[in-house]
């Protein structure tokens, strides 16, 4: 049995330096609860040597997070974030001590800071093709104790996102888009370079109706 009482504060403060330049400090505490699966105790198959079980005793994971943000014209917007974890909930595997049987479980492993910087850009390349692109500069750094073995993994990764609108003629637009994440750590596993792209097209008819 547990009784939890808590605050969870947003505090967001705004500079106009001029008329295009604006500056944002904000501040926020939050909560993540576990799921009623990661806290149920019953034993779900999961094929023939494998099996997961909820951990009834998991506690929610609460976040501290700060950004520093600056805005030029309304447009470009460039951020520096920093948060802090504690009792980050993960997945992992574990040993039956008796039949030696690996299974899957949660638990709180581990505590979490993430920091980094991101920017998004529209461009006016030219007045049938406009561009948004976004980065995000990132470190993920997981320290706690698994299986009674220390953790420290800390890992410097990077995403990208663009998006292409071409305006071919009057009432007729195709887009572009597609992203990148690079290799990088996330919830104790290594995450793989992952990309993908996708093209559309949209043309009014009935004259726009």
């Amino acid at each position: 049995k547990r009784n939890f009482t808590n605050l969870f504060p947003s505090v967001f403060v705004n500079y106009a330096i001029n008329k295009k330049n604006t500056v944002t400090v904000s501040y926020s505490r939050r909560i993540t609860r576990p799921t009623y699966q990661d806290l149920n105790p019953f034993i779900f198959f999961l094929d023939s040597l494998q099996y997961r079980q909820g951990n009834p005793f998991l506690l929610p994971q609460f976040t501290n997070n700060i950004e520093l943000s600056h805005s030029f014209n309304g447009k470009i917007i460039t951020t520096l974030n920093y948060n802090d974890t504690k009792n980050v909930i993960s997945q992992l595997l574990k040993q039956n001590e008796d039949d030696r049987i690996v299974f899957l479980t949660v638990e709180n492993v581990a505590s979490f800071r993430n920091m980094g910087i991101s920017i998004t850009v529209p461009i006016a390349v030219t007045k049938w093709w406009n561009l948004n692109f976004f980065t995000n500069i990132f470190n993920n750094h997981y320290k706690g104790m698994y299986n009674a073995d220390p953790i420290d993994i800390s890992y410097t990764s990077f995403m990208a996102n663009t998006t292409n609108t071409f305006t071919i003629k009057k009432g007729f637009t195709m887009e572009r888009g597609g992203f990148y994440r690079a290799k990088g750590v996330d919830n104790l596993s290594i995450a793989q370079p992952v990309y993908q792209m996708s093209i559309a097209a949209q043309k009014q008819i009935l004259k726009g109706k």
